[in-house]
């Protein structure tokens, strides 16, 4: 009886965990406590406050959305990181001369220094809606919304034959004053048509650009109550053990409470157990006649709401009964098959007579079975080209046009942009990047130069590197080559041989060879340790520089999380990955099940076979052999020849192969 009621209360109290957030594990912040200030240069700021844990109290700390988009500055927090450079030569396109634009520009998001200060004494002030005393805590946690969270928005880019080539950042920048490119060689007329934008029609221009964020947010999700009237119970107890006396010994048992009345009035000796479909009988009539009166206010439809209802008519049940194996080994009933799924066979209970006398004396009990749920939700950050143009268009630096007519004096910028998913990765799988550029002059010697981008590197200039070619005398007319090599931690180098690459004029995106994927790989605890399994590990293949590697996602039933996370690196070409489930049980030892493959897709739930719930004796020694045959990969996760499994999943997983 007491390991059942400990079983209930822990669901009852990991659920409740699960779905309230705490501030000390994630910046949540409470959809309920938000903020909406215009500043005196019209900019919108939308604050949310923190999420309080188990309170509904609202803080006074608050954060703000991805605001102010705009043009970077460089270092001098004067000159805006935008280009617009219009260029012709003497030669006609005919005969090998060339005219349009290069349009390039940094963007960064976050409150500037005048706008923080000013946000900061709003806040502090009370004013605008505020709470007096209030405190900007700075900006909230945000992540990328997809693949790829950063749109531009723009006729003339769009257009192949208007802008030939366009090079941007994929994913939105999470951090405040983080920045992302875009750059375009526009064709003559696009570069014209983008022109008449900027400087003729100003409504607004051709070119916007779009940031696509989500956060998280608690918003309430259910507030529900169990409120029992103990005088009403006691009073219909009293009624149907009037008429048990009148009939004792007969076949009524005095009412829907008949069996209970023996516990509470009658002798112990005259106690005799129920089944669980009875019980459960007099517990629905106690609600149905709202002695037992449950509300739950369902603000958001969550399956949750029942599964906590449920848990608690068998927190009840338990409390008021006192149960124990049948002597008869009988099948439970649908009734019991549901509210306990990994019982085999049925149970008896017999009333518990102290719960009921202590219960009677309080007239009424309450229960609250209040939770919050924590959700992501999105956000867009949108600005037009129209309100950063009047701060460059006067800026020589920034606006101008060129006449290329001096072959000897061209130089060629050669412009390295690195992957904003290699940003991230520097110091967690790359140490840095190394570009070489070579140009094969047809006279003098050859033009040679490297570069190395590093976090250091990245911090300080950005993600953008230069490489500045001079033509001379060189008349050449081959575009140069390079050849890039990445520096991996444990101090491996991929690819080992690069190749030489023919380059484009317009830039180089630097991609790494992989790719971070957030596994999540989650499990039903109470179904494992009813198995008697004590550990549920995930064990994965996948490629890594082109070889088959391993890593396993433990997950450990005592430590009562149902959910893990881990972030693993693959190949850029790999499609999916191959895995299996390697159960510790304990008395089996390790159980490893069947190999299996995902595509797109880094969701695994920890699904159990039938035939290991049945006990199916072939089944298991089936797994039990897989278990002990289990190879351990090399220190870096690399599986030797003998332990590759890869190639049985080649329709599936895409084999990468290396020069």
């Amino acid at each position: 009886m007491k390991t059942i009621i400990k079983t209930v209360l822990l669901n009852a109290m990991l659920c409740f965990l699960f779905l309230t957030p705490f501030e000390g594990f994630s910046q949540v912040v409470d959809s309920e406590n938000k903020l909406s200030l215009t500043l005196s240069d019209g900019t919108q700021v939308i604050l949310f406050g923190q999420a309080r844990s188990l309170s509904d109290r609202k803080s006074k700390n608050y954060f703000h959305l991805p605001v102010s988009l705009r043009l970077g500055v460089k270092k001098d927090q004067k000159t805006p990181e935008f280009l617009f450079l219009k260029y012709i030569t003497e030669e006609k396109e005919a005969d090998g001369g060339i005219g349009g634009a290069l349009l390039h520009m940094l963007m960064e998001w976050g409150l500037t220094p005048a706008q923080q200060k000013e946000v900061e004494r709003i806040l502090a002030n009370g004013e605008q809606g505020a709470p007096k005393k209030s405190v900007l805590k700075g900006a909230l946690d945000v992540k990328p919304d997809g693949d790829k969270s950063l749109r531009i928005i723009s006729a003339t880019l769009s257009d192949d034959t208007l802008a030939p080539s366009v090079v941007q950042s994929l994913n939105a920048p999470v951090i405040p004053g983080a920045k992302v490119a875009v750059a375009s060689n526009l064709s003559a007329n696009g570069a014209q048509l983008m022109a008449a934008t900027f400087e003729k029609t100003r409504s607004i221009t051709d070119l916007s650009i779009e940031m696509s964020f989500k956060y998280t947010t608690r918003v309430p999700a259910a507030k529900g109550r169990v409120i029992v009237n103990w005088s009403e119970i006691q009073s219909h107890f009293e009624r149907d053990y009037a008429k048990y006396k009148e009939v004792r010994g007969k076949k009524s048992r005095g009412g829907i409470f008949g069996g209970a009345i023996d516990a509470v009035f009658g002798k112990k000796t005259e106690v005799k157990s129920r089944s669980y479909d009875e019980v459960r009988t007099v517990i629905d009539y106690m609600v149905e006649k709202e002695y037992i009166k449950v509300d739950f206010d369902e603000n958001i439809a969550d399956e949750r709401v029942t599964k906590i209802r449920e848990a608690f008519f068998d927190f009840f049940l338990q409390k008021m009964t006192e149960s124990s194996d049948s002597d008869i080994l009988t099948p439970p009933t649908e009734k019991e098959k549901a509210a306990m799924p990994n019982i085999k066979y049925g149970k008896k209970y017999t009333y518990n007579r102290t719960f009921f006398e202590s219960s009677f004396k309080k007239k009424t009990e309450t229960y609250y079975l209040n939770y919050r749920l924590a959700v992501e939700k999105p956000f867009t950050l949108t600005a037009n080209l129209a309100s950063w143009y009047d701060q460059v268009k006067d800026n020589k630096k920034c606006v101008g046009s060129v006449f290329l007519n001096d072959p000897f004096f061209q130089h060629r910028d050669i412009n390295l942009i690195l992957d904003l998913e290699a940003k991230e990765m520097f110091d967690k799988e790359v140490n840095f990047v190394t570009v070489n550029v070579r140009k094969k002059r047809s006279s003098g010697n050859d033009f040679n130069d490297a570069r190395t981008i590093d976090s250091e590197y990245v911090k300080n200039n950005g993600l953008k590197a230069s490489i500045t070619y001079a033509r001379g005398e060189d008349r050449n007319s081959d575009v140069y080559q390079y050849k890039t090599q990445w520096s991996l931690r444990g101090g491996n180098v991929f690819p080992e041989n690069p190749s030489w690459i023919k380059g484009d004029w317009q830039g180089v995106t630097l991609e790494p060879p992989i790719v971070p994927r957030t596994i999540e790989f989650e499990s039903d605890l109470e179904e494992l340790e009813a198995l008697g399994i004590v550990r549920a590990t995930l064990q994965m293949r996948y490629y890594k520089f082109g070889n088959e590697v391993e890593t396993n996602i433990p997950m450990t039933v005592s430590k009562g999380e149902p959910l893990v996370e881990k972030m693993i690196f693959t190949d850029r070409d790999s499609n999916g990955y191959a895995y299996r489930l390697v159960l510790t049980h304990k008395e089996k030892g390790k159980l490893a099940l069947d190999w299996d493959s995902k595509i797109n897709d880094d969701y695994i739930y920890a699904s159990i076979p039938q035939e290991l719930k049945d006990d199916d004796p072939d089944y298991l020694n089936l797994i039990i052999k897989a278990g002990q045959e289990i190879l351990k990969p090399g220190a870096d996760g690399k599986v030797s020849k003998a332990g590759e499994i890869l190639d049985k999943f080649k329709d599936v997983v895409k084999v990468v192969t290396t020069d």
